[in-house]
């Protein structure tokens, strides 16, 4: 066998397709957590400290869109005075998650 045909060889033995890598769980919470959390942060600085109401609809637009929770997002923006405070935020919305859970 000449190497050409072993290449192919090897070529056949492969799946036909790949499958991408499933996102854990985990990985899924992370990621829809920090969305939140941005959003959140975005909404506090919108509405608490630049006072720009067409900012806020703007968000509370894309909160719409993105078929977000209102009331996680409410939860951190007003169950908080620290929304930089990445561990009180945490604490916060898994706290807001396991009565959501029960």
């Amino acid at each position: 066998m000449n190497q050409s045909s072993t290449k192919s060889a090897d070529l056949r033995k492969q799946p036909d397709h790949l499958t991408p890598a499933q996102p854990t769980a985990e990985c899924r919470l992370r990621n829809d957590r920090q969305s939140y959390f941005a959003i959140t942060r975005a909404l506090v600085k919108a509405q608490f400290f630049l006072a720009d109401s067409v900012l806020s609809q703007r968000l509370w637009q894309e909160v719409a869109d993105r078929d977000m929770e209102v009331g996680r997002i409410l939860n951190l923006l007003y169950g908080s005075c620290f929304q930089d405070d990445e561990d009180e935020m945490t604490a916060l919305d898994d706290a807001f998650l396991a009565l959501r859970m029960s």
